[in-house]
């Protein structure tokens, strides 16, 4: 029922220009609604992130980078508990671009770089896929084929490795290193690698289930690569058990397996040398 009220709710405010106000985590924020962008700021969705982002700032809150910004979903969950981390987010989606600047704006918000552009190993030009008409599409991605669903439309876009940003942004000193970006998660480690290599930072990573392993080929592939990648740079891969709003547990896990449990998709990746550290202070 909750659901049905919400995408009526989501439909209603999608035709109209205006501003909502929330609270995320106690804290007020002004939601800009533009057309069918902002309505997913409406309702917080994931709050169980709120949960395990308080637990990692008490260990290091010098840096976060977002790659895969979307909405600003993210941006709003650690502006709510932390006024002062360094925010530095990746976008390829100009339209999410257009609606996170006027989000930024209208909050006031500070210590915020944005960065129109996508992370890969490879700078270029790119491609990004929408299987919805949502101009925030949130499934969008830039690997082709991931999805069985047909595609919308696409959009060209910016690709960049990060070393050839090295010179611009100051990407050192990272904290946390969040990675959302359907399917494309190798190609952010491996752009990201010398910097992981130096900053160690926490990683909070999506990797959607692979199925079936013989239909979904490619993506095992991906999956087996991205666990070897992780190994050689020494982190441990811990599982997120939440609900919706809470985080349960946190488990370290061997791997990731095959499995098609949406719920068991979200991961954060520790380095060795800060794993009893965090245990300690997380109490998983």
């Amino acid at each position: 029922m909750k659901k049905s009220i919400k995408l009526i709710l989501k439909r209603i405010l999608s035709g109209f220009n205006f501003i909502l106000i929330i609270k995320i985590s106690g804290k007020r924020f002004k939601i800009p609604i533009l057309g069918n962008l902002g309505t997913q700021n409406v309702f917080t969705s994931e709050k169980w992130m709120i949960d395990l982002l308080k637990i990692i700032i008490q260990i290091d809150s010098n840096k976060f980078i977002d790659i895969g910004v979307n909405t600003g979903q993210t941006l709003l969950k650690i502006r709510s508990i932390d006024n002062q981390i360094k925010y530095i987010g990746f976008e390829p989606n100009s339209s999410c671009i257009h609606y996170v600047k006027r989000l930024i704006k209208v909050n006031s918000l500070k210590n915020v770089t944005l960065l129109p552009i996508g992370v890969s190993f490879k700078t270029g030009l790119g491609i990004l896929n929408f299987y919805h008409e949502n101009d925030g599409d949130s499934s969008a991605s830039m690997i082709r084929d991931l999805r069985n669903n047909k595609v919308v439309h696409k959009d060209y876009i910016s690709l960049f490795n990060i070393s050839d940003l090295k010179d611009d942004i100051e990407l050192s000193g990272m904290s946390i290193l969040k990675i959302d970006v359907e399917g494309a998660e190798l190609e952010v480690i491996q752009s990201f690698r010398k910097e992981i290599e130096i900053s160690k930072p926490f990683i909070i990573m999506e990797i959607l289930p692979i199925y079936d392993k013989t239909k979904n080929g490619d993506r095992y592939e991906r999956q087996v690569q991205i666990h070897a990648e992780l190994d050689d740079l020494n982190y441990s891969i811990l599982r997120i058990v939440k609900t919706e709003k809470k985080l349960i547990r946190i488990e370290e896990i061997k791997n990731i397996g095959i499995h098609s449990d949406l719920n068991n998709c979200d991961y954060l990746c520790v380095h060795k040398t800060k794993l009893n550290m965090f245990k300690t202070i997380s109490k998983y």
